[in-house]
């Protein structure tokens, strides 16, 4: 896929977009126990500001010409479905219940999600500070790669997964980050964030992996970067994930991780 050379400014537009906010507003009940009562507060799931670049529940758009997820952030970066060759589907995946807030993907490596080379995410350069949330499952033996950005044909970002354990790649990094996970089959919340020198790898609001950036290279890309769901980003699509994904969310700050409650 190619990509326009010229890049957003993300805070001329984060200034723009956060008094708007996302398309939708994703709230998730919250139960507090109270005696001889059951009370469900909705609060907001994830809020969504100007920084957040992605935020994909495996929602279904019925607005996008084919199969296509919503994007709840304010920048709309559909993820649109193809097969291994970028081709259209014959079918189209079928979202079903059972994820945090929204829908479930399930990926047989057949087809995966990407954005298109005229999205907002596709023609920004996301820089060193960023924040990546992912909540997937698999219990399949080869690794796949859940989610991926790439740009002109190289990769970026590499995070796979099998039932066993997580592998993230940092290419211009040169780094390698294996995590083991918990029974297989079952949810995994991985956050991986960086402040712009460190990045932390968490899996269930734990530190799992970190490491300090090589100074003078970009732990991304300085490039615009598309983003893929389900496989590998390339010129075809690499090692495809088998398992069940939830929601990914991509934000150009070093923001918390948001899988963690807070603390009382």
């Amino acid at each position: 896929m190619k990509f326009a050379k010229t890049s957003l400014s993300l805070a001329v537009m984060a200034f723009a977009l956060t008094a708007c906010g996302g398309d939708d507003t994703r709230y998730v009940d919250r139960v507090t126990e109270v005696p001889g009562d059951t009370v469900e507060n909705p609060v907001e799931y994830m809020p969504v500001d100007g920084h957040v670049l992605g935020f994909w529940v495996m929602d279904a758009d019925a607005d996008c010409e084919g199969f296509c997820v919503n994007d709840y952030s304010a920048y709309g970066n559909p993820l649109y479905a193809l097969d291994g060759g970028y081709q259209e589907l014959e079918t189209a995946p079928r979202p079903e219940e059972g994820g945090a807030v929204g829908g479930v993907l399930g990926f047989d490596g057949t087809y995966q999600l990407s954005t298109r080379e005229n999205s907002v995410l596709a023609n920004t350069v996301i820089g060193e500070a960023f924040a990546v949330h992912v909540r997937a499952r698999s219990a399949a033996d080869p690794q796949g790669s859940v989610f991926s950005l790439g740009s002109q044909g190289a990769l970026a970002f590499d995070l796979q997964m099998n039932g066993a354990a997580a592998v993230l790649n940092f290419p211009n990094q040169a780094r390698r980050l294996v995590v083991a996970l918990g029974d297989a089959g079952t949810w995994q919340e991985l956050w991986v964030g960086s402040d712009g020198n460190h990045v932390t790898v968490q899996l269930d609001c734990e530190t799992v992996a970190e490491f300090d950036r090589d100074a003078g290279l970009p732990i991304l890309s300085s490039q615009a970067t598309g983003a893929m769901v389900g496989a590998a980003w390339g010129s075809m699509a690499r090692t495809p994930f088998q398992g069940d994904v939830d929601l990914v969310r991509l934000s150009g700050s070093d923001e918390a991780n948001l899988f963690c409650p807070e603390s009382d």
